[in-house]
């Protein structure tokens, strides 16, 4: 696993935000970023639905069909004809990777820039609600300690959670490259 392109296509974002919200140059962000992270962790958990044991739909939202049309002009004049240009999306990994955003961004604000020596990341674990929980032991930590191996140790954990929902890291980089250019997009429409 290789995530020094993800920083830097990261920071990328992050300087566009920058460009586009100059207030906040110079100032702590950590804050926001990490209760920003915390919100998208909810939606994730939301979206993956396993811990509503109240309900009898605990299946994960991993397919939606986005229908858009276009109108397509057709030989008479008088008629337009719509065209079904829809997409098929993946919520619960959309959401994984709005996660993984932040957690880049963290690292970034505070230093962690380079490559990290990762070992295999393995888990015993198969309990989806307890990764969830102990990512936010982890953000909690980071909070407290600010450095690279509370960082570390974080993204370690929401790999774990990555595995455990059946993502591979090549699904993970593919949507999470998509996303930045929605991003991107959002920023440069004053978003």
């Amino acid at each position: 696993m290789n995530l020094t392109k993800l920083f830097k296509t990261q920071a990328a974002l992050d300087e566009h935000i920058m460009q586009e919200h100059p207030e906040l140059r110079g100032q702590n962000n950590l804050d926001w970023k990490l209760l920003a992270l915390q919100v998208e962790l909810g939606e994730c958990a939301n979206e993956w639905r396993g811990f509503k044991k109240w309900s009898k739909d605990q299946e994960p939202r991993i397919y939606k069909k986005e229908t858009h049309y276009v109108d397509v002009p057709t030989d008479n004049p008088n008629w337009i004809e719509r065209k079904d240009i829809g997409k098929v999306r993946n919520p619960l990994l959309e959401e994984y990777v709005d996660c993984l955003q932040f957690i880049l961004t963290i690292g970034l604000e505070i230093g962690v820039e380079e490559e990290i020596d990762w070992e295999d990341i393995t888990t015993d674990e198969s309990n989806i609600t307890r990764q969830f929980l102990e990512i936010t032991e982890r953000i909690l930590e980071l909070n407290q300690w600010e450095n690279k191996d509370s960082w570390q140790e974080l993204f370690e954990e929401f790999y774990l959670l990555g595995k455990l929902l059946g993502f591979t890291w090549e699904q993970i980089e593919a949507a999470y490259f998509e996303k930045n250019k929605v991003n991107h997009e959002r920023q440069n429409a004053g978003y």
